[in-house]
């Protein structure tokens, strides 16, 4: 992680996500997800090869927006004269701006993912905060991953037990999965009871000034930073 402030990390990443979901031209999308790969790239390194791992697992999802997109906005699909098909192009559109905005959401969420504890502990510090609501925000922003991380650990144990999905039958997958989910949800909780308990027994509720071994400043970079996205806020609003 790079030297800038955690508070001014976090906000860009909403000004990210939130930019993505307001704007309605797909060229304006295209440019803020090219600006949320270069503010990763400076916070992490450029992991080009991930970058594009990553993205490609995303193609049969894009696909299939900007096909339902198409199918079923006005006027959609219809036939002329039998003979061939006249795609909509608001649908097309549509579908585009639906598939730059998950990747802006996924690549900024991306840019948390990467925070500690003690970075939003900083941020929310800074912000003269609750420690409580910086754990709850903690605790949300890392929930999906370790869902997903319980989730290829069972699939993994189902391989080594010579469990090959692709070959059971649909009710059966159903069955599986829907054991996978209850264990996962299962072990959430029993996470969120294990985490709780550690924090009761760290004086998390405790009265007094909180002590912190590490801490940071505001820099010249993250002025500069700031001042960079609020410059690209005002031209996108000047010219959309």
């Amino acid at each position: 992680m790079s030297s800038q402030h955690p508070l001014v990390v976090i906000l860009a990443a909403l000004w990210f996500s939130s930019l993505a979901i307001f704007i309605p031209d797909p060229i304006w999308l295209a440019v803020l997800l090219l600006l949320c790969l270069l503010f990763r790239g400076w916070l992490v390194g450029f992991e080009l090869k991930l970058w594009v791992r990553q993205i490609g697992k995303f193609i049969p999802l894009i696909a299939l927006v900007i096909i339902f997109q198409i199918i079923f906005s006005d006027p959609g699909i219809s036939l002329k004269g039998g003979h061939y098909l006249d795609l909509s192009g608001a649908g097309f559109r549509t579908g585009v701006n639906v598939s730059l905005r998950l990747l802006i959401v996924f690549f900024s969420a991306q840019v948390l993912l990467r925070l500690s504890y003690e970075d939003f502990d900083l941020a929310f510090r800074a912000l003269r905060l609750p420690e409580e609501l910086c754990f709850m925000v903690f605790y949300v922003v890392h929930l999906i991953p370790a869902a997903t991380g319980q989730i290829k650990h069972n699939l993994r144990l189902l391989h080594l037990r010579g469990i090959d999905l692709n070959k059971l039958r649909w009710k059966a997958k159903l069955q599986l999965y829907q054991r996978i989910s209850l264990t996962v949800i299962a072990g959430l909780f029993s996470g969120s009871d294990i985490q709780a308990t550690a924090l009761d027994l760290r004086g998390f509720r405790s009265s007094g000034p909180r002590s912190c071994l590490h801490t940071r400043g505001f820099g010249l970079s993250d002025l500069a930073l700031t001042l960079v996205l609020a410059g690209v806020t005002s031209l996108i609003i000047i010219t959309i």
